[in-house]
């Protein structure tokens, strides 16, 4: 309860990894794609997209709230040291 109350107060600190990022940006610009396209109609594609939308404002921007609040940090070792020595704050999981 008390990372989901500090999860409300939003540090901006990173908790996704590269790979992480690469997954979602990838699957939800298909996704994107495939909306785009009209492979998904209706009101189940609006969804999707908006789904897909939000995913790859997480990628981008390298948080992600729920993975926060469940305490997950997807950030390798050799990229904790390139953000150290960066000045870039990340989450400790």
């Amino acid at each position: 309860m008390k990372r989901l109350i500090k999860g409300m107060s939003y540090t901006f600190n990173r908790n996704l990894g590269w790979q992480d990022r690469l997954i979602r940006a990838v699957a939800s610009l298909g996704i994107l794609t495939l909306y785009g396209f009209r492979v998904f109609p209706g009101a189940i594609g609006l969804m999707l997209a908006i789904l897909a939308g939000m995913v790859l404002v997480t990628a981008v921007v390298s948080r992600c709230s729920i993975c926060y609040i469940a305490g997950v940090c997807t950030i390798g070792a050799k990229e904790r040291i390139k953000l150290d020595n960066s000045g870039i704050k990340y989450e400790n999981a």
